[in-house]
């Protein structure tokens, strides 16, 4: 069958209404898409009555599970078994997408971090109630058997006390079953289900090499809910459309409308979080009171400048040296960030691209102008890497480096010393006079990106392409 992605959802529930129903529907990518897109398709498969069973995956019994897709309920109508977060379609492939959602949630979400750590332990074969399977306390060779991938090398200790907080060195761990769940799973649904029970499966990681997902993908409903979440133009536009079908959706339910620089201001202020632009929307919303359209105003008044994503927005503006770009993230920033911390940003970036561009004057190194990325990986990236001193800077994704060999080549040693002066200047000024604090940082950034004499900042040497 057909693989539904987000802008099919509107025709797979007309084929509900229309009498068509699967007995299976397996929904995954962005977490907050796939329950939005989950209730809807409950809503319409319950329309004319109905039950929706919902069943924790992090705890699932599968036992359980299986059991009562097999039984005839007594109760009216459909019966739907929603298993939110099924671990079904994991393996050491989906590991650092988990742990990376780990990372990300373990200041503001610790329980949420726990939960993707604990998946990313099932993921490897690991019994997420045993204190002595921790992480973080888990040797590099390992981690590698483990999960298929490098261990971080920043600290990884915090691993074993956001499991336990979460309730023991993880929550309970769900019970054994008899065999292989997925294997059981497919035997179950090879025999069919009574006709008025349904399985639906919601899932932010699949291995689509799993025998299980091949199996589904052939026979049911199979949901691509997954948004590209890279920087890249076809992303960012992929993202948009996403804020913007949410934001569409609230102002309709509503009775409002929102013109379009108002709902580009807010995707700009929330960033690519659809839970957070569905929220933020109603608010506003509710704000505007009886008038029907939003305006700026509204806002201003209700929705601020939040994303400190934009502290990376305006590095990557200054190392493509887009002028206007970056002095209008850098006046944005301010409305919520204190000039003092985006000076510590830039500071941090000028040190980084000096570090670059000092290594690639090293010939020992082989960083030459004009190499591609492959050759930079195979012949470069292995030297440079030998050097302990600069481990950590050195320890990303091997094209990331590249990039910043590539940004810091084109600019030359002596602009960068002077970037760390101005920064310098600027901090005294923000600290010690009174102009004002945007006049600072945009003066900061006229001088970091005027041009030389001959009216460019290229590196003499030229670029890495």
């Amino acid at each position: 069958m057909p693989v539904y992605e987000r802008n099919k959802i509107t025709s797979l529930i007309k084929e509900i209404k229309a009498g068509t129903i699967q007995p299976v529907y397996l929904l995954f990518g962005d977490r907050f898409l796939c329950q939005q897109t989950a209730d809807r398709l409950s809503e319409a498969l319950c329309a004319d009555g109905g039950t929706v069973h919902s069943i924790d995956g992090d705890n699932e019994d599968s036992n359980a599970t299986l059991s009562k897709l097999r039984s005839f309920s007594l109760l009216p109508g459909r019966q739907i078994f929603r298993v939110n977060g099924t671990r079904l379609f994991h393996s050491k492939k989906v590991a650092k997408s988990l742990w990376n959602k780990a990372v990300k949630n373990r200041v503001d979400k610790p329980d949420r971090a726990a939960a993707y750590l604990q998946a990313m332990m099932g993921a490897g074969g690991l019994d997420s109630s045993d204190p002595a399977n921790d992480p973080g306390s888990l040797s590099r060779s390992q981690w590698k058997k483990c999960f298929g991938f490098a261990k971080p090398t920043e600290k990884t200790d915090w691993t074993l006390k956001i499991l336990a907080d979460s309730g023991g060195t993880a929550s309970a761990a769900p019970p054994a079953s008899a065999g292989d769940p997925a294997e059981l799973l497919q035997a179950v649904l090879e025999t069919g289900l009574p006709a008025a029970n349904i399985l639906m499966l919601l899932a932010e990681e699949v291995d689509k090499r799993k025998k299980l997902f091949k199996f589904f993908k052939k026979n049911f409903a199979v949901i691509d809910l997954k948004v590209d979440s890279g920087s890249s133009f076809q992303a960012k536009k992929g993202q948009q459309a996403v804020l913007q079908e949410q934001v569409t959706r609230v102002l309709n339910k509503m009775g409002k409308t929102m013109a379009p620089n108002v709902a580009g201001q807010l995707f700009e202020r929330v960033g690519f979080h659809p839970l957070a632009v569905v929220v933020e929307t109603e608010k506003v919303a509710l704000y505007a009171g009886e008038a029907t359209e939003i305006t700026m105003a509204d806002l201003n008044a209700v929705v601020g400048r939040t994303r400190q994503e934009a502290l990376f927005e305006l590095t990557q503006a200054i190392g493509e040296k887009n002028l206007v770009q970056a002095l209008l993230i850098g006046s944005r920033l301010q409305e919520n960030i204190h000039g003092l911390a985006i000076l510590a940003t830039l500071r941090n970036y000028t040190r980084t691209l000096l570090l670059f561009r000092c290594l690639q004057e090293q010939e020992k190194y082989g960083v030459q102008a004009n190499m591609p990325a492959k050759l930079f990986q195979q012949q470069c990236l292995p030297a440079l890497q030998k050097n302990e001193r600069w481990k950590k800077e050195l320890s990303g994704h091997p094209f990331a480096v590249y990039m910043q060999f590539k940004t810091a080549s084109a600019f030359p040693l002596a602009r960068l010393k002077t970037w760390l002066g101005a920064i310098l200047a600027a901090e005294m000024r923000l600290k010690g006079s009174s102009i004002d604090a945007e006049t600072v940082l945009q003066h900061l950034i006229l001088s970091m990106l005027a041009p030389d004499r001959k009216g460019n900042l290229q590196n003499r040497h030229g670029a890495l392409h």
